[in-house]
């Protein structure tokens, strides 16, 4: 895959013709942003000396603001970019490292101006950067010839968030499907999605978004409500994940991790529970009540209440 940064100079009397101007560097596989910072920070401290000062962070730097007399350096680790369409027939690290002119980096927010917040409050504004050439390139660095931006609201962040989440968990089974079980990093997701200490991460975007209050018609707009189907789609099938991974683990663990087993049964059992009323219709919400207060039984389909309509049933 491609590692690459973006690099922006600030700094009239310094930088002359490169004031303003937004470079992307194509790194070597598994370099480190530290590292990168590290060598960029060097090279212009022996051109700058105590004129000189690195910005770490992707905030947004208003050119008035600065000391037009020192050189600015802003380092901020970037990612290919591709729209949907793109990525169906971008299949491997080649396809996602070849012909590639579009760089993104998302900096969180909220309105009352700390990075992060609650769910409900936590936005993301997403730079799409374009170089004037794709990479590869005879040259290791492609200057920015134009910069869009646009801002996530809380649900489409909430929405993004279980889609990645999703994502790992399908990676991580379809890679078990091949032969090829990684019980650590399954163990580890099967953690991060119902350990007892974790899961308020889910349980609080499912509140926020899929409660009561999500219901209001001042936020009963038709973007808000998509995207409100599309996070239920999404939790539901975070809920199939876990269960397909509990199957999974059960079948691979030895004798000394079944109290481990039972215990994650356990979670994902009280996890269903407490996110049930938020997205399944009532009949279905009853039906998964009756079944869970009965027993945890690792066979009972999930897979059955995913056939539900996500289309706007609670």
């Amino acid at each position: 895959a491609v590692v690459s940064t973006q690099s922006g100079h600030y700094g009239r009397e310094k930088f002359n013709e490169l004031n303003g101007v937004t470079m992307i560097y194509k790194e070597k596989p598994f370099t480190k942003l530290p590292e990168i910072a590290h060598r960029l920070q060097n090279m212009y401290y022996e051109q700058f000396g105590d004129d000189f000062e690195f910005i770490s962070d992707s905030k947004r730097i208003d050119p008035e603001s600065i000391d037009p007399y020192r050189a600015y350096v802003q380092v901020t680790y970037v990612e290919p970019y591709f729209e949907q369409y793109e990525k169906k027939y971008r299949k491997d690290d080649f396809e996602y490292s070849y012909n590639v002119d579009r760089f993104y980096y998302s900096t969180p927010f909220t309105h009352s101006g700390s990075a992060h917040g609650a769910v409900g409050e936590q936005f993301k504004r997403v730079t799409v950067l374009t170089t004037e050439f794709s990479f590869p390139y005879v040259k290791n660095r492609l200057q920015v010839v134009d910069i869009k931006e646009r801002v996530m609201t809380p649900i489409e962040v909430a929405t993004e968030d279980m889609t990645r989440k999703n994502e790992e968990f399908d990676e991580v089974l379809r890679t078990n499907r091949d032969g090829k079980v990684d019980v650590k990093m399954l163990q580890m997701l099967i953690q991060g999605a119902i350990g007892t200490t974790v899961n308020q991460g889910p349980l609080e975007i499912i509140e926020t978004f899929l409660g009561e209050n999500s219901r209001k018609p001042e936020v009963q707009d038709d973007k808000y409500i998509k995207y409100r189907n599309r996070l239920k789609y999404q939790c539901k099938t975070f809920l199939n994940n876990i269960k397909a991974a509990l199957n999974e683990n059960r079948n691979i663990i030895g004798t000394f991790q079944e109290d481990y087993q039972r215990e994650m049964e356990e979670n994902l059992k009280r996890f269903k529970l407490a996110v049930s009323p938020f997205i399944f219709n009532p009949q279905t919400h009853a039906e998964v009540k009756h079944n869970l207060n009965r027993s945890y039984d690792p066979e009972n389909s999930l897979s059955r209440t995913m056939s539900y309509d996500y289309g706007g049933q609670s």
